[in-house]
């Protein structure tokens, strides 16, 4: 007499899965990194005799989210002027991904209308390092430097 063996059922389940699973690659763990802002500088203000500054970037889901100043709507910015940016540094929009990017832009505050954009820039995840970057923004008539680095994380 001949004998077969019998699998259970679950057992069955459980080396399907575990076939689909060998099968499968996996992807890739994020590698993150943060953007350290560091000094904006203003060279040409937009209106009058000075402008009302904040920034703004975009986080993982595209929203605009304000970084800067962390305690206060703006900072007040004339030709020379030089503010820190490090309060802003424990932002959680800040940290990215090294195949990643997000959109800095720089704002003036206006009470009796929409506010202008002083012009934006793009910093990537791929920019880590340690060095510092400046860029030169503009926009409706402002003339800025945003200086920042990014570091891996």
């Amino acid at each position: 007499m001949r004998r077969t063996a019998r699998i259970a059922p679950a057992a069955l389940f459980a080396l399907g899965s575990l076939a689909a699973f060998a099968g499968t690659a996996q992807a890739e763990p994020i590698d993150y990194v943060r953007i350290e802002l560091l000094e904006l500088t203003c060279h040409q203000q937009s209106e009058g005799d000075h402008d009302e500054a904040y920034i703004k970037i975009t986080d993982a889901n595209g929203n605009q989210v304000k970084v800067w100043p962390g305690s206060a709507k703006y900072q007040t910015m004339g030709p020379g002027y030089v503010r820190s940016l490090t309060d802003a540094n424990g932002n959680a929009a800040l940290v990215l991904g090294k195949q990643q990017a997000r959109t800095l832009t720089v704002w003036d505050y206006d009470s009796t209308s929409s506010d202008d954009k002083l012009g934006a820039t793009l910093v990537t995840g791929s920019e880590f390092g340690g060095e510092v970057q400046y860029r030169s923004v503009e926009g409706s008539g402002g003339v800025y430097t945003v200086a920042y680095r990014v570091i891996d994380i």
